[in-house]
């Protein structure tokens, strides 16, 4: 559901003689706003590893994966019900290390990521190879870890999609984590500043971190996503009813299976201008029979 956010509240404010606590991970600068002096802490705790506070504008900013808070792990999904818990967990929290208050209602968002498992047995890397040939519009494509993650991005947001199994690894994680992220596609979506403030103006974290921002991220995400198409069974009765065209059929074969292994980019390498749209004309006009390569990404209700 969501696993790492960043939340800023202000102001927030924490007396001196605790901040002292933190001075070996403090920065002092001059403000470009205000021109004075100003200082930042960098917190770190184990139950919420990274904070930030700014001591002039009062400002606490804390990054944290959710479910990492809650579950000790980021394989494990959120539901609905652990979002209260875990607006609660960090209330508690603060107050221990800060003797601070803050409510739920105070926290903004600057940073939302919206993630789902799916699973797919061994079909993980059959999946990020076909991913890592498509292009999503205004982003870029990037493939890299041999098969272990693609990435589409700009500026403002970004689509992951990764082998869950080799990251545990990577990361060391304990062998139930990585029993458990077996055969696990995972998804992960920063939504853009925009798309946030589609469900709250002021990015609230109360109004953002709900089931229908989540339902809405994975849905346009998952619109966007193309599952080409394989032959499937080829049979000979097709062949001789369609014989006068056996050539074309042999062209518009070996053309969907250089489309199926290199991106358009690389295609219009290989071929003119007028081939490649002779080529493509040729594959709609011929209907060979074709099937799903891969099934559909579907999110559970």
């Amino acid at each position: 559901m969501f696993d790492t956010i960043v939340l800023k509240a202000r102001p927030i404010p924490i007396d001196p003689d605790i901040l002292n606590q933190y001075n070996e991970h403090s920065t002092t600068f001059l403000s470009k706003e205000t021109g004075a002096l100003n200082t930042s802490y960098k917190i770190y705790d184990e139950k919420l590893p990274f904070m930030k506070y700014i001591e002039n504008s009062q400002t606490l900013t804390v990054q944290v994966s959710i479910p990492k808070v809650l579950y000790g792990d980021n394989v494990t999904m959120l539901t609905e019900a652990d979002i209260p818990l875990f607006f609660e967990r960090l209330q508690e929290r603060l107050l221990h290390l800060f003797d601070v208050h803050i409510p739920h209602s105070d926290w903004t968002l600057s940073r939302c990521d919206v993630c789902c498992n799916f699973q797919v047995g061994k079909k993980v890397s059959e999946y990020i190879r076909m991913f890592s040939r498509q292009k999503l519009a205004y982003k870029n494509t990037i493939a890299y870890n041999q098969d272990q993650t693609v990435e589409y991005r700009n500026n403002s947001s970004r689509i992951m999609f990764y082998d869950k199994q080799k990251q545990t690894r990577k990361e060391e994680e304990s062998n139930e984590i990585i029993e458990r992220s077996k055969g696990v596609l995972r998804l992960e979506v920063r939504p853009s500043d925009n798309d946030l403030r589609k469900f709250s103006p002021t990015r609230k974290a109360v109004e953002i971190l709900q089931k229908p921002f989540f339902d809405y991220t994975m849905e346009k995400t998952l619109a966007q996503i193309e599952y080409p198409e394989e032959v499937s069974d080829l049979e000979l009765s097709w062949l001789m009813e369609n014989r006068e065209s056996i050539s074309k059929i042999e062209t518009v074969l070996g053309f969907q299976l250089l489309q199926s292994i290199f991106d358009e980019s690389v295609l219009r390498q290989l071929y003119t201008s007028s081939t490649y749209a002779n080529r493509k004309n040729l594959a709609k006009k011929i209907a060979i029979p074709q099937g799903d390569c891969l099934d559909r990404l579907a999110i559970n209700s």
